[in-house]
């Protein structure tokens, strides 16, 4: 398998895990405000938005569910941005929905990684079986999702797999991240996590990072994007500038369920937040009122 030059170059800037609204009794998926929130995203310069991933709560989604939102992200977007199609931590229905994914035209998709009774399996050769597994099912192109701390030598082994392009590493250990990336080289794109609280990006970014992925874009993209865009250029300073702007709203939605202060700044600037579904809890008044001025005290202009 040869990946596109062009679908690797793409995958270099900031990705938006999308959030996914329900109709207020969480029994059905909230479509026209999902494709509300899908043209915010692109209006305002997203070029790659992931849907159905963890801030999307891959976690309560059925297969059906997500095969609906892949659908109307594809169509919504309409080739103004790249979209992520997420694979859950279940082999048979990620293969179930590789299938789905390739008759809906989907580029690429993210795999969460597998879990034995929800805990990190003890012996990673079956995590490596797992993403061999998915890519011996389809032609598609996969990011693993590193949550489980992987070793650099690991991510190595993920190299073998002719399918994988790239990983997302939410930096746990940042230190194997940066490993991996010298062992490795330009072997995958490399999307990292840019930590606002403390502020490491400029770090990530000279370790070799060439993305990162974000929440916080689901409802103010532009600190995001200018983070990266000082990050390609090198501009240092500017990228501390900016974290030290927006660290406090890492902060709160650290304090909180992160899915549900996402939604929560969604529906400050006028947007399809709305509830989450359990187990997960929204996040309480005091906490959304002390986010709307985070938000002022930022300047952010949405709200």
């Amino acid at each position: 398998m040869t990946h596109d030059a062009d679908l690797r170059d793409r995958l270099k800037t900031v990705h938006t895990y999308a959030a996914t609204p329900f109709t207020d009794d969480l029994l059905q998926l909230d479509l026209p405000g999902f494709e509300r929130n899908l043209e915010f995203l692109v209006e305002h310069g997203m070029k790659v938005i992931a849907v159905g991933g963890g801030t999307g709560e891959i976690e309560t989604l059925t297969v059906d569910d997500l095969e609906t939102l892949v659908g109307t992200a594809l169509r919504t977007v309409d080739g103004r941005a790249l979209v992520i199609a997420c694979l859950p931590a279940n082999l048979g229905e990620a293969i179930e929905l590789l299938g789905r994914y390739e008759r809906l035209g989907v580029e690429i998709c993210l795999g969460m990684p597998p879990l034995i009774r929800s805990k990190i399996p003890a012996d990673l050769s079956g995590t490596w079986n797992y993403f061999n597994e998915l890519g011996r099912a389809t032609g598609l192109p996969l990011m693993p999702y590193n949550t489980q701390g992987w070793p650099a030598e690991f991510v190595v082994e993920l190299a073998e797999i002719e399918a994988i392009i790239g990983v997302k590493d939410p930096c746990f250990l940042p230190h194997e991240f940066f490993r991996a990336i010298r062992m490795l080289g330009d072997r995958f794109v490399w999307i990292g996590n840019k930590k606002h609280d403390p502020g490491v990006a400029q770090l990530r970014y000279q370790m070799g990072m060439e993305g990162f992925t974000s929440g916080q874009g689901n409802f103010w993209p532009e600190p995001e994007l200018a983070i990266h865009a000082a990050g390609v250029e090198g501009d240092w300073d500017r990228i501390i500038e900016i974290q030290q702007r927006v660290a406090v709203l890492e902060q709160l939605r650290l304090a909180h369920d992160d899915a549900a202060m996402v939604k929560a700044g969604m529906d400050l600037v006028g947007l399809a937040g709305g509830k989450v579904r359990p187990p997960r809890v929204d996040a309480p008044e005091e906490a959304r009122e002390a986010f709307r001025e985070a938000l002022a005290a930022a300047e952010c202009p949405l709200i």
